[in-house]
């Protein structure tokens, strides 16, 4: 990592990642320096196959995580900061593989205070996306559209963003996640939004199932009253959120003329949801998901 190549240190941090996920945990003895080396390396300018860094400082925190933090309880959070930084920049295969990183440390030192760190600059990532949603465009794309793919390319990989914060979901304490319930919904509001690719939907939709859970796990354990009334406030925004999707694949369906009525398999589980739902508002948007299917 020493060498002023960046072939070579590509070729190295290559060979520390190799090396994390095929020694694992017996690694930790030589963790410190090949931490510090790699961490030295992020700051500053960008080079080609920088992301090497990246995978490497990831696979070597899931290695060796435990002696990482027994010997300075102040590194994870260290790591935490430096690998924050490197998902700023605009590169999107850089971005990426930031991303993706800073999604290993947080699973591998499983750290509570992390979500009160991490998750309001992961929101306002998402936030800042909503200020430049895609327009509807018809099937034929014009040079005026030229710009704002170009924008699209090295804005923020949601789908890898959301994953982060599934993550931080995961290990952290509930009251917490709570606290940023307002965020949250706004954050489920953008990445639902109807232009956005399937894959920033998904990863959505394992945030949603991972903040259920979470919430449905500690709440039915306590008796705090306040934990409920929050708690039920997230799912039921979820619950809109979800049947505001449901909505738009529906108008997909029936606009594109994919199925006709005798081809839907999922009217009777619409109905039954519609059924069973509590929120008037995601009721509503069901409803409308059964009308349309019965118009086709």
């Amino acid at each position: 990592m020493m060498s002023s190549s960046w072939a070579s240190k590509k070729k190295s941090a290559k060979a520390i990642r190799k090396l994390s996920e095929v020694l694992g945990e017996s690694l930790s003895s030589h963790h410190h320096a090949l931490l510090s080396s790699l961490l030295k390396e992020l700051p500053g300018r960008l080079w080609e196959g920088k992301e090497a860094i990246l995978h490497a400082i990831g696979a070597l925190c899931t290695a060796c995580h435990k002696s990482i933090s027994v010997e300075d309880p102040t590194a994870p959070n260290a790591i935490l900061s430096a690998v924050s930084s490197a998902c700023t920049k605009k590169l999107k295969t850089y971005s990426e593989a930031a991303y993706s990183c800073l999604q290993e440390v947080i699973k591998a030192f499983r750290n509570p205070g992390f979500f009160g760190i991490v998750f309001p600059l992961l929101s306002e990532v998402c936030i800042k996306a909503s200020a430049s949603k895609p327009r509807q465009t018809s099937l034929g794309t014009d040079a005026s559209n030229a710009a704002e793919d170009k924008e699209e390319e090295v804005s923020a990989p949601l789908d890898k963003v959301l994953d982060c914060i599934t993550s931080c979901i995961s290990v952290a304490h509930l009251p917490d996640v709570l606290e940023q319930t307002k965020n949250l919904i706004h954050v489920f509001l953008v990445v639902l939004y109807p232009n956005l690719q399937w894959t920033v939907k998904m990863s959505a939709f394992s945030t949603i199932k991972q903040l259920c859970s979470k919430t449905r796990s500690v709440v039915s354990d306590s008796q705090d009253t306040s934990l409920h009334a929050e708690a039920t406030v997230v799912i039921q925004e979820v619950h809109v959120a979800a049947s505001e999707c449901l909505l738009e694949v529906t108008k997909l369906y029936k606009d594109a003329q994919l199925m006709q009525s005798e081809d839907v398999s999922y009217k009777s589980e619409l109905i039954h949801l519609c059924d069973v739902e509590k929120s008037e508002q995601a009721k509503s948007l069901l409803r409308k998901c059964i009308e349309i299917l019965e118009s086709l």
